[in-house]
C-alpha cells in the first residue's frame, strides 16, 4: 500500500525516565473553584468540543505543567518564558510577581492559568487520550475533518 492511501500507523511508545518524588494527587479547592471557572470560560473539550455533561464530565488536564513534575520543574526559566508569552495569554497574565518557587501549587493547580478542558477519551482514553499518544497524532484530533476515521476507536466528530 502506497502512503499516498490512508494506511494504519501503529505506534509503539515505551518511556522510561525517573519522575520526581510527589505527595499523592489531591484535587485541593483551588483546583475545583479554577476548574469551574476554565470550564465557564472555555466550555468544551479542546479537541472535540463535548461540553460537561452529568454522565461525562469534562476534566481538566494540568497543561503544561503536570503536578507529579512540579517539584523538578525550573521555575525561573519557565517564568521568564510565560511573561514572554510562549505559554499563552493565560499563563503570561499569571501573578508571576508573588509566585513561589516552594509552593508551585499557585500555579499548577489554577486551572484558568495551566489547564486544558478534554472529555475523558481524549484525556485517558486508549487511542485517543493525551495521556496514551504522541503528542502530534493527539493535536491532530482537533484539526482532523469531520467524520474522518482516525482508529478502531474513534471515528473524528467536532460538536462546534
Amino acid at each position: 500500500m502506497s502512503v499516498e492511501q490512508t494506511h494504519e500507523e501503529r505506534e509503539t511508545l515505551a518511556v522510561e525516565v525517573n519522575l520526581p518524588g510527589h505527595a499523592p494527587r489531591t484535587e485541593t479547592a483551588l483546583f475545583e473553584r479554577t476548574r469551574k471557572a476554565l470550564i465557564a470560560r472555555d466550555g468544551g473539550c479542546w479537541i472535540c468540543g463535548a461540553t460537561d455533561a452529568k454522565d461525562a464530565p469534562l476534566q481538566s488536564h494540568h497543561y503544561p505543567v503536570e503536578r507529579s513534575l512540579a517539584t523538578a520543574w525550573d521555575w525561573p526559566r519557565f517564568m521568564r518564558d510565560c511573561k514572554a508569552g510562549a505559554w499563552g495569554l493565560h499563563a503570561q497574565a499569571f501573578d508571576w510577581d508573588h509566585f513561589d518557587a516552594a509552593n508551585p501549587y499557585t500555579f499548577v493547580d489554577d486551572q484558568t492559568v495551566n489547564g486544558m478542558l478534554l472529555c475523558e477519551q481524549h484525556h485517558i482514553g486508549k487511542d485517543a487520550g493525551i495521556h496514551a499518544m504522541p503528542h502530534p497524532l493527539w493535536v491532530w484530533q482537533r484539526y482532523a475533518p469531520n467524520g474522518y476515521k482516525l482508529s478502531d476507536v474513534e471515528i473524528i466528530h467536532h460538536q462546534s
